[in-house]
């Protein structure tokens, strides 16, 4: 070999082993940029029904989001089950499955603790349950990190309301779907300005419009453009502040969307007298039996019907992680994918319902699936990963953050998929 041809290969590999760029030359894992300390912040995102498949709709004008996954991007976000806003919310940012931290659907109740000997009740709705700590069990991100020296901030998140295990987010805000999104991302930019490590951020916008107009709609398509709009804006605040570099941007959804239609409804009545049972209606059904009522016929004369399927709760499939917790209802009821329960007597009154969409069903539906992307120093570039689970959510952005997580059921090697 001539002599400058092997000085040539000799300096090329010693730029290698050294991991040193050449002229030229680029790379899709470039190493994190040193920073100070204080500098360095993570921003987790949540909109709300945003289907795994909604960022290669074809006409939707998306930038921002599509900017975000050119740093890592996952095939799909597999929910927990069920497949609702607050108990994903909450996997998302605890890493347990809602049997496990409590939170079991956006509607329940607890046979163990009785108010005016009735069982406790829980809804989105009623501000004094969700402020309530005593339903949220579980560690959510937000007091893993105050609790380890780190600043939190929460721009709406299930559960943030509530003093959990003692703990606060530093600043927080009850909800408020009027707040406009311009207004939600400039709280979280000033947070951010005063020394906050940890942000959340919340839009509600294209669950909306799905549950409305269905998820492929015209209003559905405007509502992805209004959140990434906002997306937009934070992002070009970050880079105004010299921060988009040095910060993680972490974007997910807790389900994605199913049409529904009139059409295709099957009516409880058929199996059984709703006047001797209590019912949760929804995605899924829960039935409550009378005392003496025994809840595995039930379940028998209802699974005879078309396109049900309902189980006692001990013979839940295990996969489904729905059996261990006494808010679970003793009867449940899953509809085949598009199709739902009814009653006689609602289906008389609301003829032309259910329409739009909807969630909740068997989470191993592609439909009910989300989306998970991020950029940042933390986060590997250009790089696609199979499917990630929500309760491994929480791990990433605890190690992201640097911090020890709490006990949790998430997969230990997610992490090692998406970070550097």
């Amino acid at each position: 070999m001539a002599r400058p041809m092997l000085a040539a290969v000799v300096v090329l590999f010693l730029a290698v082993v050294a991991g040193q760029a050449l002229p030229g030359c680029t790379s899709t894992e470039p190493a994190a940029e040193t920073t100070e300390a204080g500098e360095r912040a993570l921003v987790l995102v949540s909109i709300d029904g945003y289907r795994w498949d909604y960022l290669d709709r074809a006409g939707v004008e998306q930038p921002t989001l599509r900017f975000l996954a050119e740093g890592v991007r996952a095939e799909r976000l597999v929910p927990v089950f069920p497949t609702k806003t607050f108990p994903n919310h909450y996997s998302l940012v605890t890493g347990l499955h809602p049997s496990q931290h409590g939170i079991v659907a956006n509607t329940m109740r607890d046979p163990e603790r009785l108010v005016d000997g009735e069982p406790a009740r829980f809804s989105l709705s009623d501000r004094e349950a969700i402020t309530d700590g005593r339903w949220w069990g579980g560690e959510p991100i937000w007091v893993t990190a105050q609790r380890q020296g780190l600043t939190a901030a929460t721009v709406f998140w299930p559960g943030s309301e509530a003093e959990i295990a003692g703990v606060r987010p530093t600043h927080w805000l009850p909800y408020d779907g009027d707040l406009a999104y311009a207004d939600r991302v400039d709280q979280a930019l000033e947070w951010l300005d005063e020394g906050s490590d940890l942000v959340t951020l919340y839009f509600e916008a294209v669950d909306t419009a799905g549950h409305r107009h269905g998820p492929d709609a015209d209003e559905t398509n405007a509502a992805i453009e209004q959140v990434d709009a906002a997306l937009a804006r934070l992002v070009d605040g970050l880079r105004q502040r010299g921060r988009l570099e040095t910060t993680d941007l972490v974007v997910v959804s807790d389900h994605g969307m199913a049409a529904v239609s009139p059409d295709r409804v099957v009516l409880l009545d058929d199996a059984l007298d709703l006047d001797a049972v209590d019912v949760d209606w929804g995605e899924p059904v829960g039935v409550w039996p009378e005392e003496g009522q025994d809840p595995a016929a039930l379940a028998e004369a209802i699974s005879a019907l078309p396109h049900l399927t309902a189980y006692p709760k001990a013979d839940v499939p295990e996969r489904l992680h729905y059996s261990d917790n006494a808010r679970i209802p003793p009867v449940v009821v899953l509809a085949e994918e598009g199709w739902t329960a009814s009653s006689r007597a609602y289906v008389e009154r609301y003829p032309d319902r259910p329409s739009g969409g909807t969630h909740g069903y068997d989470n191993r539906d592609a439909s009910m699936h989300g989306v998970f992307l991020a950029r940042g120093p933390s986060f590997r570039s250009g790089h696609t990963t199979g499917p990630i689970q929500t309760v491994d959510v929480y791990g990433i952005v605890a190690e992201a953050l640097g911090l020890d997580a709490a006990p949790n059921e998430g997969d230990a090697e997610a992490a090692a998929r998406v970070l550097r």
